[in-house]
């Protein structure tokens, strides 16, 4: 029988899941200090793999974590000595034996967790930083010991699943963003850590990347090291997708930080490459993560159609390049058609010098006297716009560029400006609503500052300024128009 075993007064034939039910319902209760550290300190050498069904596993797996989650609650004490207990265990394990090595690595796995107590894994935050020096040196001493091993070496396999595990512990409940300090330290051992452990790093690895200081370039040369890595794709491990879909798929952070301090560093790596590498980015860094919907989600991203406009310009003879030069000029297509749905045309009639006294122009026309139809309505646009997700609960704060275009386009002929005797350039209008839908009047956006466009209005006869208007009125007063300025 083992220690826990005995401790646990458990029969010999009860199984890991029988047993680590018991050692749950032992420390959920208060449990006294000494047989709570000998309870946890038998599972920590208890722990182990177990050839057990996946599912099972799973189970056995949370209830441990659970377990230790009940015990750290108990006082501040109890998870100093704990976190203490733990890291001494790993930084003793020479990574000599496979069995320990593979007993070492579900160690860590669990510790790194954290998923059974909110509670217990925000106070074990505190041990971290307490310990954060103590962590990454025993990562740096992992990743020395890891470099130019044996990929199927199952001593390898052992310390390169610890030490991707160790490392997440730096991500568990990332809102908790007084730990950003942490993150972005951890940061910067990570690219050596995945160049190192790749098969046993996860989506978790690429989104901590994220707190490197020169995290564009470090993302390029992931990408770059996956590449050249003489591996199928399918044995480059989970974190090689995930930097993928990181890349171009949707909601990816280099897409929202914006694709411009990429391209350079990408396209000299490019070079680089043969052209099976070349072929495998264009699949696996453009196509895989697009899979619902490619040609729509290439039309709405400028970003997206600048990385196939610098792969068309590599002027590559594949397959996959001439695909992915298809592939933009059928979303630059698309991109036109939509354009000439939802968009005026923008071709003829008269050309104003201030946007804001045309928008003045069109208050008048389109939503007083119905002149200008259809008449613009943001709620109506935002459903038929097609080309991204305008969302007005978001962005309606500020102009939304979409529907700042279509004025820009809108046509006003000199039929149309005919029609305009009284102009008033005030703030509150429905035209700037549309514009700004959380407009508050207050930044001078919709200012006028030039009257030269009074031209374009032969029948005016009253214009009205209300707090927008200031421009030099001499070409109003020129007219003999009445101005009416508050």
């Amino acid at each position: 029988m083992t220690t826990l075993q005995t401790l646990l007064r458990a029969t010999p034939d009860e199984g890991p899941l029988e047993l680590s039910r018991l050692m749950l319902n032992r420390l959920q209760g208060f449990t006294f200090e000494p047989e709570g550290r000998a309870l946890i300190q038998a599972s920590l050498d208890w722990v182990d793999d177990f050839g057990l069904e996946e599912e099972t596993q799973i189970r056995v797996d949370e209830r441990i974590n659970e377990a230790w989650s009940a015990f750290v609650l108990l006082t501040a004490e109890e998870r100093t000595w704990f976190y203490d207990t733990v890291l001494d265990i790993l930084e003793k394990e020479p990574f000599i034996e496979a069995n320990a090595a593979r007993k070492t690595a579900k160690l860590t796995e669990l510790f790194a967790l954290r998923k059974a107590s909110l509670e217990s894994s925000y106070a074990l935050r505190g041990e971290l930083r307490l310990n954060h020096g103590r962590v990454l040196l025993l990562l740096g001493r992992w990743v020395e010991k890891g470099t130019d091993a044996d990929l199927l070496d199952p001593i390898f396999q052992g310390l390169s699943r610890a030490a991707a595990a160790l490392s997440e512990i730096y991500f568990n409940h990332p809102h908790y963003m007084d730990d950003d300090d942490l993150r972005a330290e951890a940061a910067e051992l990570l690219p050596r850590l995945v160049r190192t452990f790749y098969p046993a790093c996860n989506a978790t690895h690429v989104y901590m990347l994220g707190y490197h200081h020169d995290y564009a370039s470090e993302f390029v040369g992931l990408i770059d090291f996956y590449l050249k890595l003489d591996q199928p794709k399918e044995e480059k491990g989970k974190a090689y997708f995930s930097l993928a879909t990181s890349f171009i798929g949707e909601g990816a952070p280099i897409l929202e930080r914006g694709i411009g301090s990429v391209l350079d560093t990408l396209e000299l790596r490019m070079r680089e490459w043969t052209d099976r590498q070349f072929d495998e980015f264009i699949d696996t860094f453009v196509y895989y993560p697009l899979l619902r919907q490619p040609l729509l989600q290439i039309a709405r991203s400028p970003d997206r159609r600048l990385i196939l406009d610098l792969v068309a310009k590599q002027n590559r003879q594949t397959e996959r390049t001439r695909k992915a030069a298809d592939t933009l000029r059928e979303a630059n297509g698309i991109i036109e058609q939509i354009a000439a749905y939802t968009m005026p045309s923008g071709e003829g009639g008269v050309s104003f010098r201030d946007f804001n006294f045309k928008l003045a122009v069109i208050e008048e026309l389109m939503y007083k006297q119905h002149v200008l139809r259809p008449r613009f309505d943001i709620g109506v646009f935002v459903q038929e716009y097609a080309l991204r997700e305008i969302s007005i609960a978001e962005e309606g704060d500020r102009p939304i560029p979409e529907i700042r275009e279509y004025f820009e386009r809108l046509v006003l002929t000199e039929e149309d400006l005919a029609h305009v005797t009284k102009l008033v350039v005030g703030s509150g209008q429905q035209v700037q609503y549309q514009i700004i839908p959380f407009h508050s009047g207050e930044e001078g956006y919709f200012d006028v500052y030039s009257l030269e466009d009074l031209c374009h209005l032969p029948n005016l006869r009253v214009l009205q300024g209300i707090g927008l208007l200031k421009a030099d009125p001499a070409p109003a007063h020129e007219r003999g128009i009445i101005l009416i300025q508050d």
